[in-house]
This record gives structure tokens, sequence and C-alpha cells, in this order.
């Protein structure tokens, strides 16, 4: 088997994931009407890239061969997915939305930085603890419910950043220290992750599969069970903190030109 053999056939198309996706896009459709906002390609971006994270050899990878494709999985539902649904979600919709005063009570709590920080930040370390981690390979239901609540928690986390309520992000300084903060917590966890001592994820540093799949990984790729978890590690660490930095770059931006613009008023 080749790297183009595996990205060819190695597609598994749940179809709970096919048809959630597409619910998720019909119903954007339906409630972004009577005309499409322009960040339209950001929200779709965003449904696409779920639904390659869950389908695509990603999957098929990170299910019992590679801890760092799971690594990848997770970091996609966490820290792009989100950020770019909430990018692509019209303003006007979100207004709507918080016309109904059960929805507008529960993102008063929730929008709130103190509480959006650790809702998106402990759920992503504490998912990577071995006994959590091992525990939901183990377990098909669990493993679903993994998925998910990276994905809710992550929208939760963005929020405050990346909503559509302009008005409602916290000033430049308070997201910048909101945003470092948590790259420094996801530098701590992909350092973590990198030396955790061989072992401590058994299903993939004892493959008893023989397939293709894994002469591929082991003799293609040069991947061993112990550059697999480093690998895995580096991907948290360097990747995800990169997120965060173009977020805080972004946030800069934003504030130098508003900056500008009330000085030349």
């Amino acid at each position: 088997m080749t790297t183009w053999d595996l990205l060819i056939s190695a597609w598994d198309w749940e179809p709970s994931v096919v048809v959630g996706c597409l619910a998720l896009a019909i119903a954007w459709l339906i409630l972004a009407r009577p005309r499409l906002p322009r960040h339209t390609p950001l929200f779709f971006g965003g449904t696409l890239l779920l639904l390659l994270d869950l389908v695509s050899p990603i999957d098929v990878l990170a299910g019992k061969y590679l801890f760092s494709a799971h690594v990848v999985q997770h970091f996609l539902l966490a820290f792009l997915i989100p950020p770019l649904l909430l990018l692509g979600t019209p303003r006007a919709l979100a207004k709507r939305a918080l016309r109904y005063r059960a929805v507008t009570a529960i993102e008063r709590i929730l929008a709130k930085p103190a509480v959006a920080w650790p809702i998106g930040v402990v759920p992503m370390i504490a998912w990577h603890l071995p006994p959590l981690f091992n525990a939901a390979l183990a377990s098909e239901p669990l493993h679903i419910f993994q998925h998910l609540s990276f994905l809710v928690t992550g929208v939760i986390f963005w929020w405050p950043i990346a909503g559509p309520l302009t008005e409602r992000r916290p000033s430049a300084l308070g997201s910048i220290v909101y945003l470092f903060s948590a790259c420094t917590a996801c530098s701590i966890l992909g350092a973590a992750l990198t030396f955790t001592p061989l072992g401590a994820y058994p299903a993939y540093a004892n493959i008893m599969d023989r397939s293709e799949i894994v002469r591929l990984i082991h003799t293609g790729w040069g991947l061993d069970p112990k550059s697999d978890q480093q690998l895995g590690g580096m991907l948290m660490w360097v990747p995800g903190c990169l997120v965060y930095l173009t977020a805080i770059l972004a946030t800069v931006a934003r504030w130098y030109a508003a900056e500008r613009l009330e000085a030349s008023q």
C-alpha cells in the first residue's frame, strides 16, 4: 500500500456524521435567508472540515493506528472548526436567537471569559490524560461524546473572541490575555504529551494489527510508536499555539485599525 492508496481507500462514511453535517449546512441556509452574508464560505469551510475530520483517513488512522492522527482530529475539532463556524455566522442570526430568554440567559453566562476559558481549556487537557483517553478509545459511545465535547466546548471558548456579536467581545488587552493563557496551557499539554513515557497510550504502543496500513506507517513513513507519540505532542504544542497567536495578531490589528479610525475623526 502507498500513501495515495490510503488516501483513496481509507474513508469511513459514517451515516450519522454525513447526515449531521448536511443537516447543519441546510439549517444554516434556511436560517440565514433571505440573502447569504459575505462570511458564508467560512461557515461552510468549517462544516466541510468537520466532515473531513470525521470520515477521512484521519479518522481511520486515529482509530487504532496513530496517536498523532488522533491529536490532529482533536485539534481540528477544538481549535479550527469552532472559530470558522462562528466567524461564518451572521450577526442577524445571532440577534434573532437571543430574542429567546433562555438563549439570552445561557449566553450571558457562557460568554463570560472567566467561564468560557476553563470550559474550552480544561476538557482538552482532561481528555488527553491517559485514563480518559484510553477509556474513550475502548468505548464507542464515550468516543463520540469526547468528539462532541471538543466541538461544543470549542464553540463556547471561541464565542467571546470570534462570535458575531463584536460589541460583546473583551477589550484588546483582555482578548490577548485570554488567548495567550490558552496558548500557554496548550504548550504545557503538548510538552507533556511529547515527553510522556511510551506505553501511557497502549492502543498505539502495542498495535497487534499487521495490515498494509501498519506496514506503510512503519516502513513507508518511518513512524514507530515512540516517534508517533512525540509527533502528536509536537502537533498539539506548535500548531495549537499558532492558532492562538494568529488570533492575537488579528486582535491587535483590529485594535490598531480602530485607534487609527478614532484618531482620524
